[in-house]
């Protein structure tokens, strides 16, 4: 009796269907939701602005959306049983759990995310970007993006892959948008693209030569050709070094305005110290 009263309570562990996330299961899993998010960041404007790409393989494609979907779907499920820190201890209830996360605005972005609005290629075609919904679920390469700053021994070195990466994305956005606006221009004027039968006509050239001019307009470098329409000047516009220049050519012009304004007003005053000057003579 002695030893039963003298033996401490065990420590309950957590169930089997409960997720730590200080856990290597959910680092993986997070990876794998992360390289789901990517591409869809990385696919889903190349396939709407290069059509051909689509074509080459849509059942490939289509197995691919239908497996990112599959995983997004089952990573509500991982969520629902994820658990948390509450005043410094670690939460394994599972209806707290539930509950912890239904109430998070991070439910509603996974719903959101899985909405099916690529169905509606059924009637109006192939178009990929209706799957746009997808990039709701951003926030989990965050997650993953910090997790694994929390245990690199690199910290640095993961810092300039990521910035490396975020470029070459906006890269590729950029110039999928410019073969876009060139098609809806439809290729005409310097500005646009090269549409020539031959090398610029193939899948590979339309990519590269659309990234390139992209590169060479975010980096400033090399003579490009002057926009010509509206909607050119306004994605010219959105690089953010011709911000810049368009806002120093701003200022330039307030400065010149008021080196003139001030140039006039001492005009003025000598006007009248001349005029003053002459009265008292007179006098």
């Amino acid at each position: 009796m002695g030893n039963r009263r003298g033996r401490r309570p065990r420590r309950q562990k957590p169930p089997k269907t409960v997720v730590n996330p200080d856990e290597d299961f959910y680092y993986y899993w997070l990876m794998l939701v992360s390289f789901c998010v990517l591409y869809n960041l990385w696919t889903l404007i190349v396939r709407q602005s290069l059509p051909e790409l689509q074509a080459l393989a849509p059942g490939t494609w289509f197995a691919l959306d239908c497996s990112t979907d599959f995983i997004f779907f089952l990573d509500i499920l991982v969520q629902f049983r994820t658990g948390y820190l509450e005043q410094g201890l670690m939460v394994y209830n599972t209806r707290k759990l539930a509950g912890h996360y239904f109430k998070s605005k991070f439910f509603y972005l996974d719903l959101f995310a899985l909405l099916p609005l690529d169905l509606l290629q059924l009637s109006l075609g192939s178009n990929p970007m209706l799957r746009f919904l997808r990039f709701l679920k951003l926030y989990r390469i965050y997650n993953f993006y910090y997790m694994v700053e929390s245990r690199t021994v690199y910290p640095n070195f993961w810092r300039v892959i990521n910035l490396i990466h975020i470029l070459l994305l906006l890269a590729h956005w950029f110039g999928c948008f410019y073969y876009l606006l060139s098609e809806a221009e439809s290729f005409r004027g310097d500005w646009a693209y090269p549409h020539r039968p031959g090398e610029y006509a193939t899948l590979t050239r339309k990519y590269l030569g659309s990234v390139y001019w992209s590169t060479l307009t975010l980096t400033t470098i090399g003579d490009l050709p002057t926009p010509e329409t509206n909607a050119e000047v306004a994605i010219d516009l959105e690089n953010p070094e011709n911000r810049e220049k368009s806002g120093e050519n701003n200022n330039e012009i307030d400065e010149k305005d008021k080196v003139d304004e001030e140039n006039e007003e001492n005009k003025v005053d000598d006007l009248d110290k001349k005029r003053s000057f002459r009265v008292s003579d007179e006098g």
